[in-house]
């Protein structure tokens, strides 16, 4: 299905209204859905018993998504939004909002644990996402961020060696603009940029650049396993994308995570293809772009 095209999104929410019925409220109220994900993944609905989450399963407003130490998965939204969380993660969609016509809405995100990379949409560039950590709130304004709760004792003393600052979570700004709040202040963070954080009344240090040596080891606890197919019995390839499964493939980047806003961003790794989804391929395309700045005035001829 095309989330892109209002008329199939109108007709998506009228199915779901006609069996309102015959289904739980949690589906009723369904917002998202599975992309991708490898075991273990299960996702809590409101009210709801815990189920596993499988390709096509809907995701609840409310919904609480965990994964396991292997597990990883992908949720992909109407308006080509998406959230890749790796292992270990546990994440709740507390809000999700969105008006196909104006392109606009509202989406809240809370994770307490884990990786994850958001990858904003139609409402992220036009309204404004927001994700919330146990030590700040991330505002995301056109953009992708790469979050990380506990950061492991390894890549912190990596960091530390290399900027001199510690804290216990690490936020990166892929793209677009990323403003991190917590009790005592705020900072935005350009793409490429990152900061730490040690709790909700700390101070955010002064952002800085990730070696690419700590690049690689965030993706790689984002990114699939080697072996993992992301829920595809047959792993797609060019030209052979199966029935249902809404990915297309495109080749990794060459340039480190952080320097390339299309980069790096599947939770898929180099050992199954290089698939990723069509919400996160098609953003420089499809997902209207903030106004680029307007030019400065010609200077008056006599300084010509």
């Amino acid at each position: 299905m095309d989330w892109t095209k209002p008329s199939q999104v109108t007709s998506l929410l009228g199915v779901l209204l006609s069996t309102v019925a015959t289904v739980s409220t949690a589906e009723a109220q369904s917002y998202g859905r599975v992309g991708a994900v490898n075991q273990e993944a299960t996702g809590t609905p409101p009210g709801g018993a815990m189920r596993k989450l499988t390709i096509g399963t809907n995701i609840a407003v409310k919904e609480r998504v965990r994964t396991s130490a292997l597990g990883s998965t992908q949720i992909q939204f109407p308006d080509q939004s998406a959230i890749n969380l790796g292992a270990n993660c546990d994440l709740v969609i507390d809000q999700f909002v969105y008006d196909p016509q104006a392109k606009s809405g509202a989406m809240v995100a809370t994770v307490t644990k884990g990786a994850l990379r958001f990858i904003g949409g139609q409402v992220s560039h036009n309204s404004g996402a927001e994700i919330r950590t146990p030590s700040a709130s991330l505002g995301i304004r056109g953009g992708m961020v790469t979050v990380m709760v506990q950061v492991p004792q390894s890549i912190m003393q990596m960091i530390q060696q290399a900027t001199g600052v510690t804290g216990g979570e690490l936020v990166l700004s892929n793209f677009g603009q990323i403003t991190v709040t917590n009790n005592v202040g705020s900072v935005t963070l350009q793409p490429g940029f990152a900061t730490v954080l040690g709790g909700p009344n700390d101070p955010i240090p002064t952002p800085f650049r990730l070696p690419d040596a700590v690049l690689q080891l965030v993706m790689q606890l984002i990114n699939s396993k080697p072996g993992q197919t992301g829920g595809v019995a047959n792993i797609p390839t060019q030209g052979n994308v199966p029935d249902g499964y809404k990915f297309t493939v495109i080749q990794d980047p060459t340039s480190p995570p952080g320097t390339d806003p299309l980069g790096y961003i599947s939770i898929f790794g180099a050992g199954n293809g290089a698939a990723k989804g069509v919400s996160q391929t098609n953003q420089a395309g499809s997902v209207s772009p903030p106004a680029p700045p307007v030019s400065p005035p010609p200077p008056p001829c006599g300084y010509c």
